[in-house]
């Protein structure tokens, strides 16, 4: 195959569908109808002479084929990405972009008033957007797409074509009034059995979860929880007016103690494993100057967060 007779936007299809698994879809994707998409897929089917999409009930399954050839278009395209980028540096002073982040409002949090105050003076005109409350496969499927640029939190690592970095780790604590009839910095189970508790339970696809050992996971079930809340925000008010307990990762713990004098922290009775907080992107941005310049910053304000609690 001559490469001076392809069309190199022929790949940029193939991919969409592979992505997408629908030709309707992959047309919305690229902004071309949905007649336009098919015509791209018969020329590449003439091309590499084989089907390389079966239409199934779960939509346009690949051949064989077109797995074999998914991770070259991939790097192709990415390599183009990078030559594109070269041409058109990332220069922060004078970009305008906008950077969409997709956490938890824990995330946003912890992240964005080290995020925003490292980068202002480096980059006047950038500006961010934070958004959540989706699911890891949409999570995924937008990273792909390119309609946000990382993926900040608690979510599993999104396997083949993605990259990641590991931010931190964090454990659990229980936060409490400070005029609460508990007033050890150490739980009893006793204690935690019988106080009543708030659970935060965030609606978005990266909720932190508990990691204990099994004993330990039979005592959470059998807490008695009062209320259920999918927002951070207002927990300090309620813990602070109430004689709840509230179960969270100890640096959103400290952070809500730190602006209120009436709470204070303590230790939970049994072992909890650390949880892990990811940066996601997708490899294709994996060379794009801007991405790069996002993530070396969303790190560098995370590694200026005060230690975990032991």
């Amino acid at each position: 195959m001559n490469i001076n007779t392809v069309d190199l936007n022929l790949f940029l299809v193939f991919r969409a569908i592979y992505m997408t698994q629908s030709v309707t879809q992959a047309g919305d994707m690229l902004n071309m109808t949905q007649s336009a998409v098919s015509n791209a897929l018969k020329r590449l089917r003439d091309r590499f002479e084989d089907p390389l999409f079966i239409r199934a009930q779960s939509g346009m399954v690949p051949t064989p084929m077109a797995d074999e050839l998914i991770d070259l278009i991939e790097e192709g395209l990415q390599k183009f990405t990078e030559a594109i980028d070269k041409a058109h540096r990332f220069d922060p002073k004078q970009s305008d972009r906008c950077f969409r982040l997709a956490t938890t409002d824990i995330g946003q949090l912890l992240l964005m008033p080290g995020l925003i105050r490292a980068t202002r003076g480096l980059a006047p005109s950038i500006r961010f957007e934070t958004t959540g409350a989706f699911s890891a496969e949409d999570a995924r499927d937008l990273l792909m797409e390119g309609k946000i640029d990382v993926v900040v939190g608690n979510w599993a690592e999104m396997g083949k074509g993605f990259r990641h970095e590991k931010l931190c780790d964090d454990s659990f604590v229980v936060l409490l009034s400070r005029d609460h009839e508990i007033q050890s910095e150490q739980l009893t189970t006793e204690q935690y059995l019988e106080a009543d508790h708030l659970s935060y339970r965030p609606s978005g696809g990266s909720g932190t979860t508990f990691q204990v050992p099994s004993i330990a996971h039979g005592l959470l079930v059998r807490r008695k929880i009062v209320l259920i809340t999918a927002y951070s925000h207002g927990l300090e008010h309620i813990v602070g007016s109430s004689n709840l307990l509230l179960t969270i990762p100890s640096r959103l713990a400290r952070s809500l103690a730190e602006a209120r004098s009436d709470l204070r922290i303590a230790c939970l009775p049994f072992q909890v494993d650390p949880i892990v907080v990811l940066l996601q992107w997708h490899e294709r941005f994996d060379g794009d100057s801007g991405n790069r310049w996002l993530r070396e910053h969303v790190m560098a304000a995370f590694s200026q967060l005060p230690a975990m609690l032991p």
